[in-house]
C-alpha cells in the first residue's frame, strides 16, 4: 500500500491518483471503525490488517522517509562556506518546497492533505535542525538559516498548498515558528561557544596585550549581524555573550 505513496512522491503523476484515493479511503474506514469500537465500549482491536492506533503514524513515517530522501544534499562541511549554504537554502525554497506543493494536490484529492502537510513540516524541520545542530556550523551560518526562516514566515507562501483548508494553514505557521525558535537556540549556543573560545585565546599566557581587542571585535560583529536581522535577536545575542564573559571572569 505504501508503495503507491512513494510512487506519487517520486513524480509518477495522475495515473496513480485512483490507487492513492483507495489508500485514503482505506485509512478513513479504519479510523471510523476505531471510533465505533471505542464508542461501543468494547476492547479496541484491529479491524483490518493495520492497527487502528498506528495507521496515521505509519503513513507519516513513510511520507517523511520519502520526503527526506528528496531534500537536496548539503555537501559542505566548512564552517565558513556561506555561499554553499545560501545555495542550499535557495534549492529548498525554489525546488524542494514547490515540488512538495505540486504533489499536495494528489493527496488533497485522496483525503490525505493534513497528514501530507504535517509530514512536509516534519521533514523540513528535522533537516534544518540537523544542519544547525552540527558542531561545524558557525554563528554566521546559523544566522543565515534563521534569516531564511524569518523570510519564509513573512512570505506567507511556504508550505501552504493552494486551496488548503483554513485549519491546515496554521500548521505551516507553527512549523516555521518552531524552525525559527530551534535555530535561534542553536545560534545562541554557537555565539556562546565562539565567544568563550575567543576569551580563552585572548587571555592565554604569551598573547600580546592587545589580544582582548579581538574579543571586543567578535562581540560587536555578532551583535551587529544579528541586529540586521532582528533587534530582539541582537539583544539576545548580546545577553549570552555578556553572560559568557562574566562566566569566564569568575
Amino acid at each position: 500500500m505504501w508503495t503507491v505513496v512513494g510512487e506519487v512522491l517520486s513524480g509518477s503523476g495522475r495515473i496513480l491518483l485512483e490507487p492513492l484515493q483507495s489508500v485514503g479511503e482505506s485509512l478513513k474506514w479504519e479510523k471510523q471503525k476505531e471510533a465505533e469500537w471505542l464508542g461501543s465500549g468494547q476492547e479496541t482491536e484491529s479491524v483490518s490488517t493495520w492497527s487502528p492506533n498506528f495507521w496515521r503514524k505509519d503513513l507519516e513515517e513513510k511520507l517523511i522517509q520519502y520526503m527526506t530522501a528528496q531534500i537536496p544534499p548539503f555537501g559542505s562541511s566548512s564552517n565558513t562556506d556561506e555561499t554553499a549554504l545560501k545555495q542550499h537554502l535557495s534549492q529548498l525554497e525554489m525546488t524542494f518546497l514547490p515540488s512538495l506543493e505540486h504533489r499536495s494536490g494528489f493527496f488533497k484529492e485522496a483525503g490525505l492533505l493534513v497528514t501530507y502537510t504535517r509530514s512536509c513540516h516534519a521533514s523540513l524541520s528535522s533537516h534544518l535542525s540537523t544542519l544547525t545542530d552540527t558542531n561545524h556550523f558557525s554563528f554566521s551560518q546559523c544566522l543565515l538559516v534563521y534569516e531564511w526562516g524569518v523570510k519564509m514566515y513573512k512570505s506567507e507562501t511556504c508550505l501552504r498548498p493552494r486551496q488548503t483548508p483554513q485549519h491546515s494553514l496554521s500548521l505551516g505557521v507553527q512549523c516555521l515558528v518552531w524552525i525559527i525558535s530551534k535555530t535561534e537556540e542553536n545560534l545562541l549556543a554557537v555565539a556562546r561557544k565562539e565567544v568563550g573560545k575567543a576569551l580563552k585565546e585572548a587571555f592565554d599566557i604569551g598573547k600580546p596585550p592587545c589580544a582582548d581587542a579581538a574579543v571586543i571585535q567578535i562581540l560587536t560583529e555578532k551583535m551587529e549581524a544579528a541586529w540586521r536581522v532582528s533587534e530582539s535577536l541582537s539583544e539576545k545575542v548580546e545577553a549570552v555573550c555578556l553572560e559568557e564573559c562574566l562566566r569566564f571572569l569568575e
